[in-house]
């Protein structure tokens, strides 16, 4: 009988001690959960708070009034969020959607916009460069530091500003333009490849390096 009660309280024991883990498991879930809602709610706010100043900095563009500290808050919070290179797609469609303005969009007085003669917010720029520099003035430092995706928006605008606005309407939409841009923008950077000069005689090898400068 004393075996058999030993047996029982070994029993009763591990069912006890089963219990406990069960408890211990459900708490464990539980806070996990509490955890992963948390998560959740905190990157579903950030979320919905972007895109209420997504809402804005449209508003503001379509009024004509963005400022720089506006751009630079968004821009900071989209990074956050989607990291650099959507951050950079965004700075693009923005700079697009201002230069294609129906009101206060870029217009010029000749035939090709390289030669100068450019308006844009009732302001003239004598080139691209000059354009370059106001943009920057209301969204911030240029993140491709380079002049030509000015060159390549304009192409658009000028091309065909109904199917540019279409297409800057959401950031996924002009997410492959963004990326053509980027691809314009480096090989502007590097526009000529370096050849290998063990296939040219050294006559040839020093008439390339003078000519560009390359060697």
């Amino acid at each position: 009988m004393a075996n058999q009660t030993y047996a029982e309280q070994l029993k009763q024991q591990a069912r006890e001690m089963a219990a406990e883990a069960a408890k211990a498991q459900k708490a464990a879930n539980d806070a996990q959960k509490a955890i992963d809602d948390a998560k959740a709610f905190a990157s579903k706010s950030s979320l919905n708070a972007l895109n209420v100043i997504q809402d804005a900095i449209r508003i503001w563009i379509k009024q004509g009034t963005l400022s720089l500290r506006q751009s630079q808050v968004y821009l900071n919070r989209y990074v956050e969020l989607y990291g650099l290179e959507k951050t950079q797609n965004e700075y693009l469609r923005l700079a697009a959607n201002l230069l294609n303005h129906p009101h206060y969009g870029v217009e010029t007085t000749t035939s090709r916009f390289g030669n100068g003669g450019l308006i844009w917010k009732a302001q003239n720029y004598k080139n691209t460069q000059e354009l370059y520099e106001a943009i920057q003035e209301v969204l911030g430092d240029d993140p491709f530091d380079s002049v030509e995706w000015v060159n390549e928006i304009l192409e658009l605008v000028f091309a065909d500003s109904t199917k540019l606005a279409a297409d800057t309407f959401l950031p996924d939409r002009f997410a492959s333009i963004a990326n053509l841009i980027r691809r314009i923008v480096q090989e502007a950077k590097t526009p000529l490849n370096i050849p290998d000069i063990s296939q040219f005689t050294a006559e040839d090898a020093a008439f390339l390096s003078a000519f560009l400068g390359m060697f």
